[in-house]
């Protein structure tokens, strides 16, 4: 008999989630896609849609990737469901085709949200326990009714983004009640739509679909559905619920009194009620539980994930994970982080008003001077703030339910910090439980899914079988000095709450202030893309983020077009040519009305005619350092190579003349191939361009210090990189290696002669992997041959490649390689990720780092018509055709 798993899918903020769970053993496998929403066109900023295709697609794509590693066939899937995150609105047509689809940051309905408060905020306030705002579907469809009324005519059904799920999974729309309990129109009270309060909003009730409990079968697995997500046809489908109300189900918060915080992109803390309780002022939300039957009492730290991440970022860019390092970190400083006390990420909720959300960072360098750990103490702080917000938002909710916690559990992201949930049991003063995954709304969903598939008698025996506790943690050693500083963060809260106030009026007439710029390509807008350059699948897929691709690498497909006729033909439906090879001429832009830009993956674009693109007003743009880092490793490369005497040494163990084990042998080698770090050596470079910058990067973590001469770059710009701008002679003169990375040009031409060399310390290093010549080649040997330098390594010859024979190759101090700088696989990948970027820059409307003829950027559109030059510049242009198949 084969293995037996529920499945559940988790759409969220920033990401999907497709979760598997075995029932016998409650291990868990999941994948995750990540997505974004784009910004409503006409909204000011304040509107966000879904994309439903594309979420559709990657949870597909996450569907298929966690069978693969479960080992699962698609008959061992028992059930299906699928939670959301809430406030999410769909509006579907009669034949279910979405007409309007936007996630829970959408606040387009602001003023619609306003202005119902205004008039029956309490009203509405009692019956759904939520205070009216712009993130509820009743305020949305208040916006469409005025704005947008065409699209409630055609409308036949209103849904939230689970339900749809379970559409398209099932076939059939019901509206799950912890859901439905989140748009201001459901009737606690009654258990079911206000379809009073509807009708007097002006709403015809008959869009609300009828309302089922969570794990209530609502169909099966339709055909459709089952091939694109590789699972079995029939199989069934439960309804799933809001993700918060999943994710209490998950930790095993299923009993009156028990508090759940799902610490995530948002932070709900929420107690679980026997009945409907409201806190009388409209501060909290009350709703509905999964579990049939119970309720909850909820006050949110809002953005908090989200929040964090984003500062996470700022602290450790470079890091390939910046929210671990600073989990990592913060756990390295000490309670109270030396005096830093912060609100970001650290709300006290208040439903009842709308406005920015904004956070601060309270410092003394007097307090904290030590800036060798200060990035660990301001980790702490954030984390600790939002410690505080959970203990603040806890307190709410207990003056309101007037119930004694029976339990807390922290689930959610930060979850997975064992020193954060410790941080919390000793500010909460209370023992804090820890569910083994983090992923608790998508386990509370396999629940949901166990019990619509008859797995499971109740939603409670379900989680018996699935959710396991990982760990406990009782208030410790801390408890009482965080008791003092809670204490003192809250009453800094509440003083500076009008402060706060006024900073987010003026945040949010700056927010709204900034228009869009007027060559912005409009929301919906996907350009159709050709591409025939080389590139890797990770940039390819950046494209697609942006557009339609069709990929025809000119290496795979062994053609490249001559322009004219053929390229024409070949660009005739796309509005963005990235070429590598192409000739682009004035016959081809001429027939390409639609082509709005050209992004060409070479360094000098000479296959384009810039002055015929440029008549016909198409940015073109390049990727200049598209082999930099290539060219930068191995820069580096020779400096330890010639530090490390590692050309010698790699040769020794391959000479003959010695037995294994022959010690003598050895020492000799370890006398003679000591070698010197990178550490504390001065290293100038000479050029600071998008090589040289990547090589200075490079060598701060050695703990090298960096010298750079380059007219055209600040001292400032070099600080960014690490490096102190000084004059070519005293670079030469305080540099133990020397490293050229200058253009060819009239300037640098042989600017290391020999008045440049003498100038160089007794037994400095010598690297050249820029343009031979910069470098009088007689002058080098001369400084070899006497001694004056230690070493040098050369990719670049002024004949190349070299004799076997020549002055500097023979040298045994000399590494030479044949120009291989910047001949690595990985350029494709390179020039894809500055190709995509200049697009990306481009839609925003912005001009293109890299753009070639910035001109044209004025009046610029992505869907008016483009310029045309006029008569007698295109025949100026006919005449004199730039690029050619030899150029």
């Amino acid at each position: 008999m084969g293995k037996s798993f529920l499945m559940a899918f988790d759409l969220g903020g920033g990401s999907g989630r497709c979760l598997l769970a075995d029932v016998d053993t409650g291990t868990t496998f999941s994948a995750k896609r990540n997505w974004s929403h784009p910004v409503a066109p006409d909204t000011a900023g304040l509107g966000f849609d879904l994309d439903l295709g594309d979420m559709w697609n990657k949870l597909g794509e996450a569907c298929r990737q966690v069978m693969l590693e479960a080992g699962a066939e698609a008959e061992d899937v028992r059930g299906v469901a699928a939670c959301s995150m809430r406030n999410t609105t769909v509006l579907l047509d009669g034949d279910g085709n979405p007409l309007f689809a936007v996630p829970n940051q959408d606040a387009r309905a602001l003023g619609s949200a306003l202005m119902l408060a205004g008039e029956r905020g309490m009203e509405v306030y009692e019956a759904g326990g939520h205070w009216p705002s712009p993130l509820f579907t009743g305020a949305r469809l208040l916006w469409l009714r005025d704005n947008a009324p065409q699209l409630l005519e055609q409308a036949a059904r209103v849904a939230s983004l689970s339900d749809w799920v379970g559409l398209r999974l099932g076939g059939v729309l019901l509206a799950e009640r912890s859901q439905s309990s989140e748009t201001l129109l459901f009737d606690q009270r009654a258990d079911d739509w206000d379809r009073d309060l509807i009708a007097s909003l002006g709403m015809d009730p008959a869009l609300f679909p009828e309302t089922v409990d969570a794990g209530t079968r609502i169909g099966a697995l339709t055909a459709p559905a089952a091939e694109h997500l590789g699972l079995a046809p029939g199989t069934p489908v439960a309804a799933g619920g809001a993700d918060t109300q999943c994710g209490l189900l998950g930790m095993g918060c299923t009993g009156e009194g028990m508090v759940g915080i799902s610490a995530g992109t948002s932070m709900p803390v929420q107690q679980v009620t026997a009945s409907y309780v409201l806190d009388g002022e409209g501060r909290l939300w009350s709703g509905r539980h999964v579990v049939p039957g119970l309720y909850l009492v909820e006050s949110n730290g809002m953005i908090t994930g989200t929040v964090l991440e984003w500062f996470a970022r700022i602290l450790y860019p470079d890091s390939s994970d910046p929210l671990a390092a600073l989990f990592t970190e913060a756990a390295a400083s000490e309670p109270g982080a030396a005096g830093i006390y912060s609100t970001l990420g650290a709300r006290v909720f208040d439903a009842r008003t709308t406005s920015v959300l904004l956070g601060n960072l309270t410092m003394s360098h007097m307090v904290t001077p030590d800036v060798s750990s200060f990035r660990a103490h301001v980790g702490r702080a954030l984390l600790e703030g939002i410690a505080y917000s959970a203990r603040a938002n806890l307190d709410q909710v207990q003056a309101a339910t007037r119930l004694e916690p029976t339990g807390v559990w922290v689930g959610g992201g930060m979850s997975k910090s064992s020193a954060w949930t410790g941080m919390v049991a000793d500010i909460l003063g209370r023992k804090v439980g820890v569910p083994s995954s983090p992923e608790v709304s998508a386990l509370g969903t396999a629940v949901c899914a166990g019990v619509g598939a008859g797995l499971f008698r109740d939603l409670g025996e379900g989680v018996g079988r699935l959710s396991r506790l990982e760990r406990e943690h009782e208030p410790g050693a801390h408890c009482e000095k965080y008791q003092g500083l809670y204490a003192g963060w809250r009453q800094a809260v509440e003083m500076r709450a009008e402060c706060d106030a006024h900073m987010a009026n003026l945040m949010a007439m700056a927010m709204i202030s900034r228009a869009p710029a007027a060559s912005e390509a409009p929301a919906a807008f996907r350009p159709r893309i050709l591409v025939t350059a080389s590139m890797d699948e990770e940039a390819l897929d950046e494209l697609r983020e942006m557009g339609e691709v069709n990929y025809s690498s000119w290496r795979e497909s062994r053609n490249v077009f001559g322009g004219g006729d053929d390229l024409v033909k070949a660009l005739r439906d796309f509005e963005v040519f990235v070429t590598e090879m192409d000739i682009v001429d004035f016959e081809a832009l001429k027939g390409l009305p639609d082509l709005k830009m050209i992004i060409c993956c070479r360094v000098n674009a000479v296959n384009v005619d810039l002055e015929a693109a440029t008549a016909f007003g198409v940015p073109v743009a390049n990727t200049p350092g598209r082999n930099a880092d290539a060219v930068a490793d191995l820069t580096v490369a020779l400096m330890v190579m010639l530090a490390r005497n590692l050309a010698q040494a790699a040769s020794f163990l391959k000479e003959g003349g010695f037995e294994a084990g022959d010690m003598a042998r050895m020492g000799e080698a370890y006398l003679a191939y000591q070698g010197k770090e990178l550490w504390r050596k001065t290293v100038g470079l000479v050029g600071l361009g998008s090589v040289g910058e990547r090589v200075a990067r490079r060598l701060v973590p050695f703990g090298a210090r960096v010298l750079f001469y380059d007219p055209a770059v600040g001292a400032g710009e070099g600080a960014l990189a690490g490096a102190e701008k000084v004059s070519f002679n005293e670079l030469l003169e305080r540099s133990d290696f020397v490293s050229l990375h200058a253009p060819a040009i009239e300037a640098t031409e042989n600017m290391m002669d020999r008045a440049a060399f003498s100038l160089m310390k007794e037994g400095a290093f010598f690297i050249n992997t820029a343009r031979p010549s910069l470098v009088d080649d007689g002058a080098l040997a001369e400084a070899l041959e006497s001694g004056r330098l230690a070493g040098a390594a050369l990719d670049v010859f002024t004949v190349e490649p070299p004799g076997s024979d020549d002055r500097l190759v023979v040298r045994e101090n000399v590494i030479a390689t044949p120009h291989v700088g910047g001949n690595t696989v990985e350029i494709g990948a390179h020039q894809g990720e500055i190709a995509a970027r200049q697009l990306r820059m481009l839609l925003r409307g912005e001009a293109p780092e890299h753009v070639l003829n910035p001109e044209v950027m004025e009046g610029f559109s992505w869907t008016g018509s483009r310029r045309e030059p006029p008569p007698g510049e295109l025949e100026r242009l006919a005449a004199n055709p730039k690029p050619s198949m030899t150029s």
